[in-house]
């Protein structure tokens, strides 16, 4: 028989970032739901040689604040947050990052 699965006691993988504000904040971020991953797939799919579109910028923007919203201690982070903290270059790496880890955990054993 199988074992009892209890989802709130299920260990979960977290990402450490730091934001450059005054404080240093640190998020723990979270794996994305179903709902945020299908917004950073279709924001990357949308970007492709449209970078310099307003709108792509902005929804680079907006996934990363939900993103970024995901954190354990439940600090919001807002686009207005985001976008007063980073330029384009430091929310492109975030992305890259944030895939990378979402794909490591994916991949890991459990």
């Amino acid at each position: 028989m199988a074992k009892a699965m209890d989802f709130n006691k299920n260990k979960k993988s977290f990402w450490t970032v730091t934001l450059p504000d005054e404080k240093k904040t640190v998020l723990l971020i979270g794996t994305p739901t179903k709902a945020v991953f299908d917004e950073l797939v279709a924001v990357k799919d949308a970007l492709g040689d449209d970078t310099e579109s307003a709108e792509a910028i902005n929804d680079l923007y907006e996934v990363s604040a939900k993103i970024m919203s995901r954190n354990k201690t439940g600090h919001v982070v807002t686009v207005e947050t985001l976008q007063s903290l980073f330029d384009f270059e430091d929310i492109v790496m975030f992305l890259h990052g944030y895939t990378e880890f979402v794909h490591e955990v994916a991949g890991s054993k459990n």
